[in-house]
């Protein structure tokens, strides 16, 4: 404890060195006092996170105090709870550490109270602007002395209800706590944990902080989305630095972001660590949101679809490496399909993840042409998305937004190249032409990798308005020709074949605000250029 309260003396000021990342408050008792310095030591590279002084106790407690632990600093996240001690009952002449007893005692707070207490406190952290978090309380063990098994579901369900209505996002510590074995807990009948028991809490506190600090920065417009595509882990990545220096708002990672190619899930593993270990990636993840989808060298195999063996284990790979949380929705379904919607209305942007491997039907193979043997397949029964994405898709579509990036592996317009494209099954690829169509979509414009290459495609025939690909593609490869496949649809005369990243930048001050699509290489030089205003991208 001697650690905890030296720790708690100096967390509550945060040092100049330190104010260029998110203020993170976490309030709560001597469980949050446990997990602290653990989150801590997990983030000291993405937030400044404190605790409030001493232990917060129970709701009655937080009223007193609550302005006194806010103080003047602006905190971007607060991560809250109270519980334990409200759902303890106390005697005077009890002689269990701090008067626990749970026949003779009174209870510190009932239900009603806690209730209107947690009302109270949860109004007034919401006036402060920070992202609200709160903490279920965690598990009441059998044999506490002070505490009734399950009490803690009855005060968990009203803090759920308080909850649900100010909208504060829950971080389920009760339903993690209730998964621990018994070697995890101080002693038999004890609700504090050993140092492993609060480095399990602190994982999941981490991750539902970082959720937090995500959902604000998608309430920021975006301005400059960058992305680009095919990442040999085991070859220098120096434009990732030239990425950070461009200031993005966001980046999408296209797929090919590692090269495994294997059935060996550890294999695979040890190649997204090499990646994850280069410190230009580590400085991209930190200077802004990143999202990513696959292609076929991360999914495990090249050319891959539906047959790939691992194709659910490589799913698990992927979404732990790319830390999607426990309870996102990508986790709950086969595929790594998702979307994210970022920026207020007026200037929302849509970013639309597709998996083009998980469900995509066998290829048909023909004669070898420049760009490979692929050629089109009528089958009525192929499919590119699989008919659960479909749907998903259809809804994502039909959300309102201003503008709409579709992040597809492969190119989605390109034609006759012989490579993997959607035109490799056309009844798929006029599947989404006529969808655009259907859900009166405005504002689509796709991104797309893959070829070691970058162009940008368009097409008018068969589309709501004048539709875009902007294919960027690699990020530390040339390609060893030089010279693209055959592309009718190529709306540039120039396309460009060395390392570089693509450039969606907005400009939202306009009336018509104006969609600069470019190119840019290795050293931050203008290599491709195309201009489009929002409203040319509406029917």
């Amino acid at each position: 404890m001697k650690f905890l309260t030296s720790f708690i003396a100096l967390a509550m000021a945060v040092s100049p060195a330190a104010a260029d990342k998110p203020n993170v408050l976490i309030i709560g008792d001597s469980i949050s006092l446990g997990y602290t310095p653990h989150v801590v030591k997990l983030m000291e590279d993405e937030a400044n996170v404190v605790h409030n002084k001493g232990n917060a106790q129970h709701t009655g407690t937080g009223l007193q105090k609550l302005d006194r632990w806010l103080g003047d600093t602006k905190w971007d996240v607060v991560h809250f709870n109270w519980g334990l001690w409200d759902l303890c009952y106390r005697h005077p002449e009890s002689k269990n550490q701090g008067r626990r007893d749970k026949v003779r005692g009174t209870l510190t707070t009932t239900l009603e109270k806690y209730e209107q207490n947690l009302d109270e406190l949860v109004t007034k952290l919401k006036s402060t602007g920070a992202t609200l978090v709160w903490a279920s309380t965690t598990v009441v063990p059998e044999g506490e002395a002070g505490r009734k098994r399950n009490d803690d579901l009855k005060y968990n369900d009203v803090a759920a209800r308080v909850m649900q209505k100010h909208g504060v996002r829950i971080n389920d510590l009760n339903k993690l706590s209730r998964t621990f074995e018994a070697n995890l807990f101080t002693q038999p009948g004890d609700v504090h944990f050993k140092p492993v028991g609060y480095q399990k809490l602190a994982d999941q506190v981490a991750g539902a902080i970082r959720e937090a600090l995500a959902s604000r920065d998608a309430e920021q417009p975006l301005s400059r989305i960058l992305f680009g595509s095919c990442i040999k882990q085991d070859r220098p990545m120096p434009i990732l630095r030239t990425i950070v220096d461009s200031q993005p708002d966001l980046f999408v990672f296209l797929g090919d972001n590692i090269y495994g190619d294997t059935e060996d899930m550890d294999v695979l593993r040890a190649k997204y660590a090499k990646l994850a270990a280069d410190a230009g990636f580590n400085q991209l993840q930190k200077t802004c949101p990143t999202l990513a989808t696959w292609d076929d060298h991360d999914y495990g195999v090249n050319d891959g679809g539906a047959d790939y063996s691992k194709r659910e284990e490589s799913e698990q790979v992927f979404e732990d490496f790319w830390q999607r949380s426990a309870d996102s929705a990508s986790r709950k379904r086969p595929g790594v399909y998702d979307t994210q919607m970022f920026g207020p209305n007026g200037q929302r942007v849509q970013v639309i993840l597709l998996d083009t491997r998980y469900f995509r039907s066998p290829l048909k193979r023909g004669e070898k042409r420049v760009g490979g043997s692929w050629i089109p397949d009528d089958d009525p029964t192929k499919t590119m998305l699989g008919e659960a994405q479909w749907k998903w898709l259809g809804e994502q579509l039909r959300q309102p937004a201003e503008l709409r990036i579709i992040a597809s592996g492969i190119q989605f317009l390109a034609e006759d190249a012989g490579q993997e494209t959607w035109s490799n099954l056309p009844r798929e690829r006029q599947r989404m032409l006529d969808l655009l169509t259907s859900t009166e979509a405005n504002g689509v414009i796709f991104i797309s990798g893959d070829r070691h290459w970058s162009e940008l495609s368009a097409i008018n025939e068969g589309a709501p308005y004048r539709l875009y690909d902007f294919t960027s593609s690699s990020l530390n490869q040339l390609h060893p020709r030089g010279t693209p496949t055959k592309n009718s649809f190529r709306a540039l005369p120039t396309t460009y074949h060395k390392e570089n990243f693509g450039v969606i930048a907005v400009d939202w001050d306009q009336k018509d605000p104006q969609i600069t699509l470019s190119i840019r290489d290795l050293d931050d030089n203008l290599r491709l250029q195309h201009e489009v205003r929002l409203s040319e991208l509406n029917r």
